[in-house]
């Protein structure tokens, strides 16, 4: 059968029982005071392709018109949870999961949308690939005007254990949070989003999933995301260092729990850290104004406490890591004298609002 019979198929399935079975796909919406954006993601959660799908909006104690907007809509699918206190974001996430009653849970953020097709998309994928624990898919920027073309198309990629592992350590962002939908069984047996990192414990739960799962990217699982000082993804890079100390806790975290297996993704590690420590350099140089809280020297600890996590695995590696620590001593130089971040900005080209 192929995959497009078969989603006419599940979907004739679903025109015969919608009323004796729990939906098989819950598109969850967790939300903070976004009443004016989130109708964008509801909407595209309702206009899906696969019709199987409750779409419930989490309202994490929003001081906003939240529950007014939401219970406008008609369709049954459509459900409305307000916590009784705000529980962070990825607390929040958890609640999402505990409600959620599909298969296939898709956690998507307020502020984006999806194509029509994503969710079919990923549907006929899980149901073919009973193997694969988790997809994630493909995010386009949607720009002040006009809309974002969609990318070639491309055949989906699966990641064995541990490839997809060594995978999210090497590239960076190598998963996109609101495109992964991951199966219901999974999260029973890893377990939720951690809440201890408050700003990237969706790392550390892609790099928990991929050693137990395969994973699989869907290049035309399309989902849309929307820039701006209203995003996580702005508050984690320009308002607070805590992403940054958050991501440097989770490598000191996966070293402990890989322990002699370590050296086995030593490579992969090593290009997280250094990874790692050029984000902690920028930020230094090039974000740090809006931190008015912070030293920008914090960021400059940050880097040499990475740095310091590198492990040589030859002559290479170690003139690299000296280069490296050389270069941290550069930028510490440039953060302490008057003018000189703006000259590295210029010199360099930095974009500082680009993320």
């Amino acid at each position: 059968m192929n995959p497009r019979t078969a989603i006419h198929y599940l979907n004739n399935c679903v025109f015969r029982t919608m009323n004796e079975q729990s939906p098989l796909v819950s598109i969850c919406i967790p939300t903070y005071n976004r009443a004016g954006m989130v109708s964008k993601a509801i909407d595209s959660a309702l206009a899906q392709t696969y019709m199987n799908v409750e779409v419930l909006v989490v309202d994490n104690a929003s001081s906003d018109t939240i529950e007014s907007l939401v219970s406008a809509y008609s369709d049954p699918r459509v459900k409305f949870h307000r916590n009784a206190h705000n529980l962070g974001m990825f607390g929040n996430f958890n609640r999402c999961i505990e409600l959620a009653k599909g298969e296939y849970v898709h956690i998507l953020h307020s502020d984006d949308y999806i194509d029509a097709e994503f969710t079919e998309t990923c549907v006929v994928f899980l149901e073919t690939h009973p193997d694969v624990g988790m997809t994630f898919g493909t995010a386009l920027s949607v720009p002040s005007a006009g809309d974002t073309k969609k990318p070639s198309p491309a055949q989906p990629v699966i990641y064995d254990i541990p490839e997809g592992f060594k995978k999210i350590l090497e590239v960076r962002s190598f998963i996109s949070c609101p495109t992964v939908t991951v199966r219901r069984e999974v999260y029973d047996s890893v377990g939720y989003y951690p809440l201890e990192y408050p700003y990237s414990g969706d790392f550390y739960q892609w790099l928990r999933i991929a050693q137990h799962f395969r994973i699989a990217y869907l290049p035309k699982a399309l989902l849309y995301y929307r820039t701006g000082a209203h995003s996580e993804s702005f508050q984690l890079l320009f308002r607070t260092p805590a992403g940054y100390i958050d991501t440097l806790k989770i490598f000191i975290r996966i070293i402990g729990e890989l322990g002699d297996n370590r050296t086995r993704y030593q490579r992969e590690l090593n290009l997280a850290y250094r990874r790692h420590m050029r984000d902690c350099l920028f930020a230094g140089i090039a974000r740090s104004e809006l931190m008015t809280d912070y030293s920008d020297m914090l960021f400059i600890g940050l880097a040499l406490s990475t740095w310091a996590l590198i492990r040589p695995r030859s002559i290479k590696d170690r003139i690299q890591k000296a280069g490296n620590f050389f270069l941290i001593g550069a930028i510490a130089c440039a953060i302490v004298i008057p003018g000189g971040k703006y000259l590295v900005r210029k010199v360099f080209r930095f974009d500082t609002t680009g993320y």
